[in-house]
């Protein structure tokens, strides 16, 4: 057939192999044209405490978005809670180790926005649980409105404060910044159906807490009702009385924050009374995204609070708060 072809029919036919080898080539190769591949941001993640045990949900959100956006995440816990010259020492380390942005749940957020300002730090700053973002353009927060969390929870206990019940805070002064707001809202929130019964008690790591509030109770006749403005001393509160024989006799109830799953446990026990729950899964997604968008150039809106609510043990099974206790990754 090639015979009969005319010299403009064969090279029509050449051409046309020659255009077919060419577009295999470029959809099923890369020799000629290679894929750009994604910038992978290296992102890292620097919390107040020593354990992850309260960031299950957030990793869980922060992974997602790291999956979905092109991340690498590198999570960090401090050696000792609280210590704020560990996390600063942290903060520069991975700075320098060369990350593209910083996510930080501070011990002091002022300090660490100093660090900024005095150019020790010079990354983009996202700061969880904490207000703190100065007015760099360079700095944004992903928090929870702590105060208003905890003036619901007061309201909550007001109605139920009898008036031959004494409230305790377990409170200490090496509180988180969230445990502080947080406990201004409680007294802003039972101060009116609870006035003169209110009183705090100095609770520390060190101490055995079933000790403190033996002592609490020594010599009285009426009941307490314990308030946690950590998850820390919520947990261990709740284990207390778990495992003190008579404890529901003297303890008319206890509240506090958390959303672990030891937590919900107790409360679903009946042990602890409320609950102030957070949705820590969207709050780990969007600290990833609010990293990105910081370390591309872009801005980021401040101001806006994420989502809490106040449970009892009846809401556990309410497919609101399952979503947002138990998130699927």
């Amino acid at each position: 057939m090639m015979k009969n072809m005319t010299g403009k029919e064969k090279l029509f036919w050449i051409s046309c192999g020659i255009g077919l080898t060419l577009l295999f080539l470029l959809s099923s190769t890369d020799l000629i044209i290679k894929e750009e591949e994604a910038k992978v941001h290296p992102i890292s993640v620097i919390v107040e405490a020593d354990s992850d045990d309260n960031y299950v949900n957030f990793r869980k959100g922060m992974d997602l978005a790291a999956v979905e956006l092109n991340a690498d995440v590198n999570f960090i816990t401090l050696y000792e809670k609280g210590n704020r010259r560990q996390q600063e020492e942290l903060l520069k380390r991975e700075q320098q180790d060369g990350s593209s942005a910083l996510i930080v749940a501070p011990v002091n957020g002022e300090a660490v926005l100093a660090m900024q300002e005095e150019n020790q730090l010079v990354l983009p700053l996202v700061f969880i649980n904490s207000e703190a973002v100065g007015e760099s353009g360079t700095a944004a927060a992903v928090t929870f409105d702590y105060f208003t969390m905890g003036e619901n929870l007061g309201k909550e206990i007001a109605t139920v404060c009898g008036p031959d019940e004494k409230l305790y805070f377990l409170e200490n002064e090496a509180m988180s910044v969230a445990g502080r707001k947080f406990m201004e809202g409680i007294r802003s929130g039972v101060v009116e159906g609870c006035e003169g019964t209110a009183a705090s008690y100095a609770w520390t790591p060190d101490a055995e807490i079933t000790k403190i509030l033996e002592k609490l109770t020594e010599g009285r006749t009426q009941k307490i009702i314990l308030v946690a403005p950590e998850p820390e001393s919520l947990l261990e509160a709740a284990q207390m009385i778990e495992d003190t024989e008579g404890a529901e006799e003297w303890v008319a109830g206890l509240y506090g924050r958390g959303s672990s799953v030891p937590i919900l446990n107790f409360l679903d026990k009946g042990i602890i009374k409320g609950l102030c729950i957070t949705d820590d899964f969207s709050a780990g997604y969007l600290s990833v995204k609010a990293a990105i968008e910081l370390a591309e150039g872009g801005s980021v809106q401040t101001g806006n609070y994420l989502d809490s609510y106040f449970i009892r043990r009846g809401d556990l099974r309410n497919e609101k708060y399952e979503k947002i206790l138990y998130p699927v990754e």
